[in-house]
């Protein structure tokens, strides 16, 4: 596949996140495809994908990413997308506290025919726990 189809995957990712059409991530995530995240490698199927999603957007029902830049180069694209959102429900184990986030995260995919198969993701967990605790 192109660099341009590949990017056109992950940013159909991205809009899947976006209006909670967690359903679509069956025609974007390999069966077995790996997360690496937190030095941890999990599941990122489109089961465990969606698992994840519902989790964030429990905590921040108006988890936003931002699609900032996308650079692709043959089977990656590497992606700038903060995310956003309102602190309505329980995140890293914090009670609500309806205050309003943007936080950095960049995330590699690598892509195999029209599937995301492998995805390395940083995000700034400090900076998330440090807005939502700020006095």
């Amino acid at each position: 596949m192109s660099t341009e189809a590949n990017k056109a995957i992950v940013r159909s990712f991205i809009e899947a996140w976006n209006t909670k059409d967690f359903d679509r991530f069956e025609s974007l995530m390999a069966e077995d495809a790996r997360l690496n995240v937190d030095g941890h490698t999990i599941s990122c199927s489109p089961a465990a994908t969606r698992a994840i999603a519902e989790r964030r957007v429990a905590g921040l029902p108006d988890y936003r990413f931002e699609p900032v830049r996308l650079v692709a180069e043959g089977d990656m694209v590497a992606a700038l997308m903060p995310f956003s959102g309102t602190h309505l429900g329980p995140m890293l184990d914090l009670a609500p506290t309806g205050r309003k986030v943007r936080v950095n995260e960049m995330v590699f995919f690598r892509i195999n025919g029209d599937k995301i198969v492998e995805a390395w993701g940083l995000w700034d967990r400090h900076g998330l726990r440090t807005q939502l605790v700020a006095d």
